[in-house]
C-alpha cells in the first residue's frame, strides 16, 4: 500500500529511495539497472556485460534502443487520450524498432551474440510489456 511504502521508504537510508530496492548487509541498492549491475559484480559474472569490448559497446547501444522504446511506451501508457490509437502507435513507433532489433539479432542465439548478456533481460522485459499491450508482439 502507499502507506506501507511511505513508512518503508523512510528507513532505507539511501539517497535515492525507490522501488525496487535490494538490501545487502548494511547497503540498500535502488534502481533496477544498478541492482542488476551489483548482482553481476557480486556473482563475478562480468561476462554478462559482453564477452569483449565490441560486445559491451553493442550491448550499450541496444540498451539505448530498448530504453528509448520503453520511455516511449511509458509515455503512451500514461496518456489515456492516445490509447484509442494503439494500432497506429504500434505501426509507427513500436514495430519499426522491433524490426530493427530483430534484424540486428538475426543469426544469433542472443541479442548480442552467442552468450547471454544483461541486455537480453532488458529486452525480455520490454517485450513482455509490449506483449501485454498487443498479443502480436
Amino acid at each position: 500500500s502507499p502507506e506501507e511504502w511511505a513508512a518503508d521508504k523512510a528507513t532505507l537510508n539511501t539517497p535515492f529511495p525507490n522501488l525496487p530496492y535490494l538490501k545487502v548487509g548494511d547497503k540498500t541498492l535502488t534502481e533496477s539497472e544498478a541492482i542488476a549491475y551489483f548482482l553481476v559484480f557480486h556473482a563475478n559474472r562480468t561476462d554478462l556485460f559482453g564477452a569483449n569490448n565490441d560486445e559491451r559497446v553493442q550491448a550499450t547501444a541496444v540498451r539505448g534502443v530498448i530504453s528509448d522504446l520503453s520511455r516511449d511506451v511509458s509515455g503512451f501508457l500514461w496518456d489515456a487520450s492516445k490509447h484509442a490509437e494503439q494500432a497506429k502507435y504500434f505501426e509507427e513507433k513500436v514495430n519499426p524498432r522491433l524490426a530493427r532489433l530483430n534484424a540486428f539479432a538475426a543469426g544469433k542465439k542472443h541479442i548480442i551474440g552467442d552468450n547471454l548478456n544483461l541486455v537480453d533481460f532488458a529486452l525480455f522485459h520490454a517485450l513482455y510489456i509490449l506483449g501485454k499491450m498487443d498479443s502480436k508482439v
